[in-house]
């Protein structure tokens, strides 16, 4: 959540407590979510037996064959939620921008959608039928990471081109330096989902793209995440083209994510199949 750039919030650092009306949103929207996880979760320790991302958090054990307790479930449930959640939107909204403005690639996109699908609604099942469709969206997160940097603490001391890094150091690597480096993607500006085929992407080094993080630490929900943008963004395409109103641009505000600034990018929407004539 935003704070006003004139608000007393924007220049100190209030206690979560301190009734200011950023706080009171922000403690009532938390407390909303809290009342909606724990019921679930009464639900489910009832007897309430469901297969899947919330199954495994409630059976997982430590050594010693304790499970997690409510809050350290509602913690894991809440980061899954708001992590979930805001990254695939920005995703597909960066998506759409660049398809948007190169319309070549929409068609090609169109045609494949059309090609697998023939009319009916997409589903997860189809995602292995829409490589093209993937692409796009490794290419947006590519130019455009939600994640655009990521924080590690060292475990060990070690030296890197001369410098001595210390037990404890936080580190950052950004995925969006990283991600336009000319040395390990030719036209590092250009938006080119081919890259992402088979044949040319085992030449893109290990790390040189990790919209997801890396490591033990990699993102839990990367594989649902592809899975549910491929969908949502066949679904879009399949049924509208996106128009970039004229004089519009792309400003983005790199906060804990790669936000776009203020209300965003204007577009037009045009349903399939009422395409305006092109002008003679």
């Amino acid at each position: 959540m935003t704070t006003s750039p004139g608000s007393v919030e924007a220049l100190l650092r209030v206690p979560k407590w301190m009734p200011t009306p950023r706080n009171i949103r922000v403690n009532r929207a938390v407390a909303t979510l809290d009342r909606v996880v724990y019921d679930i979760l009464a639900r489910r320790r009832a007897g309430e037996q469901r297969d899947d991302l919330l199954g495994t958090l409630l059976a997982a054990q430590d050594e010693s064959g304790a499970g997690m307790s409510d809050a350290q479930l509602r913690d894991e449930v809440m980061t899954l939620f708001l992590a979930g959640h805001e990254t695939t939107s920005l995703a597909l909204s960066h998506a759409l921008y660049l398809l948007s403005k190169h319309p070549a690639i929409e068609r090609q996109l169109h045609e494949e959608i059309a090609s697998v699908l023939r009319g009916r609604l997409p589903t997860a099942d189809d995602v292995r039928l829409l490589p093209f469709t993937e692409c796009v969206l490794k290419e947006t997160m590519r130019l455009y990471p939600p994640a655009w940097a990521t924080g590690r603490e060292t475990t060990e001391p070690f030296e890197l081109r001369g410098a001595k890094i210390p037990v404890g150091a936080q580190l950052v690597a950004s995925q969006w330096v990283v991600h336009r480096d000319a040395r390990w993607f030719p036209n590092p500006e250009g938006f080119d989902p081919s890259r992402w085929s088979p044949e040319r992407a085992k030449d893109v080094p290990r790390y040189a793209y990790f919209p997801f993080g890396g490591g033990p630490r990699v993102c839990i929900g990367n594989h649902f995440a592809m899975m549910e943008a491929t969908v949502l963004l066949a679904l879009i395409v399949q049924r509208f083209r996106l128009e970039l109103i004229a004089g519009e641009r792309l400003e983005l505000r790199p906060a804990v994510t790669l936000r776009q600034q203020g209300p965003g990018v204007r577009v037009r929407i045009v349903a399939r199949g009422q395409e305006r004539s092109a002008p003679s």
